[in-house]
């Protein structure tokens, strides 16, 4: 895994360089997403269905206003996500292989903090606890977003015993949706 430069990696300078703006939405808004585009990448015009859906205009990248601490390690996310969309990757692939792209920062503080907030953590952070396997992965996902975790104890197949683990290894954005 390559090690963590802070100087080497400015998303929003390059973001910034090809025209497009980075806007903060309230949460209410974004929750469910997190972060998502609409923007021209060499010639290609790349939006995820999320990003029409919420009618993102051309050349945006919106992010909720809970990531702000955060932006470095989102942006990156999303640049390489469109980097790999525009190389023809479907949104999920495109979206996988940005997360293994954002492995650059492991060690950085706030992005291990950041990874391990229950409604921006990976699949395999959670799949590594004993007792989750990618099928609750999966419904955990489902249910998103969360803003409290005691709300993951009425998602099924988390039983007390997992959502004891679920806690003691996430946290969760304080929040009143």
């Amino acid at each position: 895994m390559a090690e963590y430069d802070p100087d080497a990696i400015d998303p929003r300078e390059e973001m910034e360089a090809r025209g497009w703006d980075i806007v903060y939405k309230p949460h209410e808004r974004m929750a469910r997403y997190n972060a998502f585009y609409n923007v021209e990448y060499d010639g290609e015009q790349i939006a995820p269905p999320a990003a029409r859906r919420e009618g993102v205009p051309p050349n945006e990248v919106w992010i909720t206003e809970y990531l702000r601490p955060y932006e470095r390690y989102i942006l990156h996310h999303e640049l390489n996500e469109i980097r790999f969309r525009a190389a023809g990757c479907g949104v999920e692939e495109a979206h996988e292989r940005a997360l293994r792209a954002d492995e650059v920062f492991a060690g950085d503080p706030a992005w291990e903090e950041l990874w391990t907030e229950i409604n921006v953590v990976p699949p395999t952070r959670v799949t590594a606890l004993r007792g989750f396997d990618e099928e609750l992965f999966a419904r955990i996902q489902r249910n998103r977003p969360y803003c409290d975790m005691a709300e993951l104890a009425a998602v099924p197949g988390v039983d007390e015993e997992r959502h004891e683990r679920l806690c003691e290894a996430f946290w969760c954005f304080d929040c009143d949706l």
